[in-house]
């Protein structure tokens, strides 16, 4: 996006994701952090790869890409799913949206051109057996952008620029609002999310549009690292973050994404296999207990059950609205249970105490706020 209007520009910093240059933070974490738990949270999006699939076979092709079963959706619905490789590793996660006679293929980890190769390598690989009938597999043009509002009152915003309509919107849907600009409702965080996609000159004055209404609803305007202690609340797949431990769907938790009955897709051997076997490790929460003060908990710091090493830290942090820190380990099978405190993370500076929690560790605000009752303009308290 091109943040012409934006006040302050020299302090913005700034960072490559997916080889696209964005606003790593605008403001201070915790300001940002509370806009999304209490309120809304802008921010550019345009690193996610975004390509179109056409053709009579397209839904065939997808459905074997995916770990998910693309029959479950229908036109102006999408579905949350995995793109595995033939081990039955995560590769990425990713939305398929379906939209009358082609697909959009969407991921935050690979963007147009590496997602688009992807598909068309496969496609390649399989065409001459199954005779897919594809026209065209096309990575959405280099001006084509993406913008995230998230929180608890991010629907009522939008509905000031696209009407009533943005309200009844269903979690899992998407609409058009204009030639070529999209609005999908999704969320990874457990707030009310909507991703924008479209054609660059558009969006700018979407963006525009939204500023204007930032003093009235409190909307801040973030970076795509501002939203790193929202994820540490609310797991989601982060590469970057899990791939050094483990990219198996069984043991990080996510085998919900994947549809064991379809007949096949990349991948389904090996993770039927795995699920049949059993995995040795899986993943679970730690909510830090008797401590005051940062524990320093790096990552890979060895975790312990007396004189046993039975996991590792996979990321730790400080959870602003549990005022506590809070982590991921990964545990061997016969350990991951809940609400153990029994086990201790050895550090540098000693051993630490924690007890075993589910994920995600917070309930969000927007679990009980009601777009039909509730209104931000009209709110009584904001806990922040």
């Amino acid at each position: 996006m091109k943040y012409f209007e934006m006040d302050n520009k020299d302090k913005i910093l700034f960072a490559e994701y997916n080889g696209v240059m964005l606003p790593k933070s605008y403001s201070n974490e915790h300001k940002a952090y509370f806009s999304v738990r209490n309120s809304i949270l802008m921010t550019d999006f345009s690193h996610y790869g975004m390509v179109k699939i056409s053709g009579g076979d397209a839904w065939r092709l997808l459905n074997y890409l995916i770990s998910a079963d693309i029959s479950s959706i229908r036109d102006e619905q999408l579905l949350y799913t995995l793109l595995l490789d033939k081990e039955g590793k995560i590769m990425s996660d990713a939305y398929v949206l379906c939209d009358n006679e082609h697909y959009f293929l969407i991921s935050e980890w690979m963007n147009s051109e590496l997602l688009c190769q992807h598909v068309q390598k496969v496609f390649d690989e399989e065409e001459q057996s199954e005779n897919y009938q594809i026209d065209t597999i096309t990575p959405l043009s280099s001006n084509w952008r993406m913008i995230c509002l998230e929180g608890p009152y991010a629907w009522e915003v939008l509905s000031e620029i696209f009407g009533m309509d943005i309200i009844g919107l269903p979690f899992h849907e998407f609409m058009y609002v204009n030639e070529d600009v999209i609005v999908m409702r999704v969320g990874k965080h457990g707030e009310y999310c909507y991703h924008i996609m479209g054609e660059e000159g558009k969006l700018i004055q979407l963006w525009q549009n939204l500023s204007a209404l930032a003093e009235k609803y409190d909307l801040e305007i973030g970076g795509i690292d501002d939203l790193k202690n929202i994820r540490l609340e609310n797991p989601c797949w982060e590469p970057q973050v899990i791939n050094p431990f483990s990219r198996c769907p069984i043991e990080l938790q996510m085998q919900w994404a994947i549809s064991y009955d379809k007949d096949e897709f990349i991948g389904l051997e090996a993770i039927k296999q795995r699920s049949e076997n059993g995995v040795t490790q899986k993943i679970v929460g730690a909510r830090i207990i008797n401590v005051h003060e940062d524990p320093h908990i790096s990552e890979g710091d060895e975790v312990y059950y007396k004189n046993e090493k039975i996991g590792v830290v996979i990321q730790a942090g400080y959870s602003f609205i549990l005022n506590n820190y809070v982590g991921r380990i990964l545990l061997k099978r016969e350990f991951a249970y809940v609400d153990i405190d029994d086990y201790k993370i050895k550090t540098a500076n000693g051993d630490i105490n924690f007890i075993t929690t589910s994920i995600p560790f917070v309930n969000n605000l927007s679990l009980i706020i009601n777009p039909t009752e509730n209104s931000y303009l009209e709110r009584e308290y904001i806990n922040n």
